[in-house]
């Protein structure tokens, strides 16, 4: 008897996150803040912020994308083991007739793993400015996902095993234990629109009103069965929801080096159900900043005091606060760091390291990896690239 150790999760993932991205930069542009554990949008879709504009090119698209990985209770390595075992188990039988105390490593294997837990999420974030005269307006997509992946042991299984040689059965018992796979993806594409509040000096203000695709998977799959277990079948278990939504931000300049920013993400609430009867409610996400500009340096301390990500099954809620920097060390190159604390959520806290390089013409990249633990460790990238020369230029 096999079991594998879940291969086929990084192509479920990729087939549950479909959707492009959006991107972010403050208004100097300036490219900040990338690590984020289970949100890489976190830092990209303030709506006030999130145009950008340059003098010699029509067009300017800024791109991030991420993932995290997380394994701490060493799931992923039970199964393997799990699976070394069952073929251990099938080698014996074919030399001789197989005892109860012959799967008791088997059972051992199972209890340890009941319960386990292990996840993945990314997202991608896209953003182009448009070249509409006295307005402000961005192409905004985007893409959140998140899987989770447990075992369920059902306790009967072991008097199942050690009774299956007793009774002659010729072939491997019934198992009921299960793995339970569940994952969200959510996706938009929108049209922001942003602008400098004339009443109130230095700040501005932006919507994005977007389509809204929310897929919820949620399917449980006993033991025996998952070899057979195509993608196609996978699929069929996702529940997709669309609406309308729309997201909010502020940015306010205080002094020379000081500014803030206020976002609200999803105004309109609604609650979806899987095909296999599990609840996700969403409800409007609040996150805000303090942010420092010096000439070589950036900081800035976000908090998403109302998460975006909301429970969802294995899922928990996820509220981080985090504090980034960042250090020019010439025209071209900087340096990034930063702490991330979990307040609610199954991630550890973190510290990320990250490089960027920015070119003559406005282009950059930034990169950036978190760690959290040798189990529990992700990383993003981050491009803006300007395109399609003005005229005047």
């Amino acid at each position: 008897m096999t079991i594998p150790h879940l291969k086929a999760l990084p192509a479920l993932f990729t087939a549950l996150w479909t959707g492009a991205a959006m991107a972010q930069t403050t208004l100097d542009t300036q490219l900040l803040g990338l690590a984020s554990q289970t949100d890489v949008s976190s830092f990209l879709s303030n709506p006030a912020a999130v145009h950008a504009s340059s003098p010699r090119y029509r067009f300017v698209l800024n791109s991030a994308g991420g993932g995290y990985f997380n394994d701490q209770q060493r799931l992923l390595d039970d199964f393997e083991d799990a699976e070394e075992e069952g073929e251990r188990l099938e080698r014996l039988s074919q030399e001789r007739l197989l005892f109860p105390t012959d799967f008791e490593r088997q059972i051992a294997i199972f209890e340890r793993m009941d319960g386990k837990l292990f996840t993945l999420s990314g997202g991608n974030i896209s953003a182009v400015s448009l070249p509409v005269e006295r307005l402000d307006l961005t192409l905004v997509s985007s893409v959140v996902s998140r899987l989770a992946t447990a075992f369920r042991y059902d306790p009967e299984d072991a008097n199942r095993l050690r009774t299956a040689p007793i009774l002659g059965i010729a072939q491997r018992p019934d198992l009921e234990s299960r793995i339970i796979i569940q994952g969200i993806a959510i996706s938009d594409i929108g049209i922001n629109l942003s602008h400098n509040w004339e009443r109130f000096e230095n700040t501005r203000v932006g919507i994005t009103l977007k389509y809204q695709g929310v897929r919820l998977l949620d399917k449980a799959i006993e033991i025996d069965d998952y070899e057979e277990i195509t993608l196609d079948e996978f699929e069929r278990n996702i529940e997709t929801e669309h609406h309308i939504n729309a997201d909010v931000g502020i940015y306010k300049q205080w002094t020379r080096y000081w500014y803030s920013s206020l976002v609200v993400k999803s105004l309109n609430s609604k609650s979806y159900t899987s095909k296999a009867g599990t609840e996700y409610r969403q409800h409007p996400g609040v996150a805000v900043g303090l942010a420092y500009t010096g000439d070589r340096s950036l900081g800035s301390l976000d908090w998403d005091i109302v998460p975006s990500q909301r429970r969802y099954g294995l899922l928990d809620d996820e509220q981080r606060v985090r504090l980034s920097g960042q250090y020019r060390l010439n025209r071209r190159w900087h340096l990034s760091a930063g702490v991330e604390a979990i307040i609610e959520g199954r991630d550890s806290d973190s510290l990320s390291l990250g490089a960027g390089y920015h070119w003559e013409n406005g282009a950059a990249i930034n990169m950036a990896l978190i760690y959290a633990d040798e189990r529990e460790f992700g990383g993003s990238i981050q491009v803006r690239f300007p395109f399609w020369k003005r005229d005047d230029a």
